[in-house]
């Protein structure tokens, strides 16, 4: 399974002249923790998090943003996009692709794609098990 499996197509994304509190009502509108912060030729240049804004070291967007983001491709691996969120202690990767964002994946997606994962092979419930017992005993 790749990024573009999982990721979110409709990314919203802050430009580095908006203002903190602009940012931060966009946040709250859409309800996200963070997003990207891309240039006027929509390349990204950097990611900010609502932490970054509560923090109010800044007047815009740029002065606290953090600079030169991880980010992945859309054929990365959820499994190298997860091991990357936990070493670098990120809670969302910008898909990008030619320097622009098309995608974004979340702690929160790679948390629903193991879980998934987990409820496709979970054993069988005591009352399936007690349901096979029974069968193996009738065929004696």
């Amino acid at each position: 399974m790749d990024a573009r499996d999982i990721m979110t197509k409709d990314v919203i994304a802050l430009t580095p002249k908006m203002s903190i509190s602009e940012a931060a009502d966009l946040l709250m509108r859409y309800r996200i923790h963070g997003a990207p912060v891309v240039d006027e030729s929509q390349q990204l240049i950097g990611m900010i998090s609502f932490m970054d804004l509560a923090a109010g070291r800044g007047e815009n967007v740029r002065e606290v943003m953090a600079p030169d983001p991880i980010y992945a491709s859309e054929d990365t691996p959820v499994e190298e996009i997860a091991a990357t969120m936990l070493d670098q202690t990120v809670r969302r990767v910008p898909i990008v692709e030619g320097g622009r964002v098309i995608g974004m994946v979340s702690a929160s997606d790679i948390i629903r794609v193991f879980l998934n994962l987990h409820e496709d092979v979970r054993p069988a419930s005591e009352a399936e098990e007690r349901k096979v017992a029974g069968r193996r005993g009738r065929r004696r």
